[in-house]
């Protein structure tokens, strides 16, 4: 019960990364706003298992399209559990678009949800903590696709590199009063966006074969590096904490050939 008494707003939480960062938070006795945009019954399950645990819950919606839904996410995320300790941005939109085919639809909605949104949120909730003198931490989950090109992930990995250098520069603007920032960059981990990666067993070879340990990450594995950091209370801020099986230490995976138009 290292966090009892805090309390964290989780972006994306109904499923993946999110749902067990929520979960392992809560564990550890913080209270949890559980976020969801589309699927109310998962976000659900999620805070019933944490209040059948005897944790406390809160469940929110917000379309992270629409930067208004951010801003007002955090407000309400702050109304209801009376000032939010942490925030994990973790929600976020990947698919792969070769650059010749990406429309402008497309890169508003990367560019909304990966960046805008996340920079309006934290921005909202940071003010809040700077005007209660609310100490805290914010974390942003971002991809190694933001570090290192991914075929087809150019658009993609732009607004999660974006990302990082955005919390550097938030990091310097917030220390003075006590807020903590950091980015944790993943790398291949089993969730619902790389099924098809998974369900496709040449695929998934080559993919593996590109990752020192061998695999992808689990959920749990990252949720468990983040609540460790969060309940450490780190001196440490601006940083970003690289989890990716070794995956950055390879040379990548797929071979870059001629556009063929779909």
């Amino acid at each position: 019960m290292r966090l009892a008494t805090k309390t964290a707003l989780v972006t994306g939480s109904s499923r993946g990364i999110g749902k067990a960062i929520a979960l392992q938070l809560a564990r550890e006795g913080c209270a949890v706003v559980v976020h969801y945009r589309e699927n109310e019954d998962e976000a659900n399950d999620v805070a019933e298992t944490i209040q059948d645990s005897g944790g406390t819950a809160y469940v929110l919606q917000a379309d992270l399209t629409d930067v208004s839904q951010a801003i007002r996410l955090g407000e309400e995320a702050w109304a209801v559990t009376g000032g939010l300790d942490f925030l994990v941005n973790n929600a976020g939109v990947s698919h792969k678009t070769y650059f010749l085919d990406v429309t402008e639809a497309d890169f508003d909605q990367f560019s909304n949800v990966n960046f805008k949104s996340t920079t309006f949120l934290t921005q909202t909730v940071a003010r809040k903590m700077v005007e209660t003198g609310r100490e805290g931490s914010i974390y942003t989950v971002t991809s190694v696709n933001g570090i290192r090109p991914g075929l087809g992930l150019s658009i993609y990995g732009a607004t999660k590199g974006a990302l990082e250098t955005l919390m550097r520069g938030v990091a310097m603007e917030l220390g003075p009063h006590g807020i903590r920032v950091n980015t944790l960059v993943v790398g291949a981990i089993e969730t619902d966006m790389n099924q098809t990666v998974r369900d496709n067993p040449d695929l998934l070879k080559t993919v593996n074969e590109g990752i020192p340990m061998g695999r992808f990450g689990q959920p749990d594995e990252i949720a468990a590096v983040i609540t460790d950091l969060l309940a450490s209370g780190s001196y440490m801020t601006g940083a970003s904490i690289t989890i990716d099986g070794g995956l950055l230490l390879m040379r990548g995976y797929g071979k870059n050939k001629p556009y063929q138009k779909p």
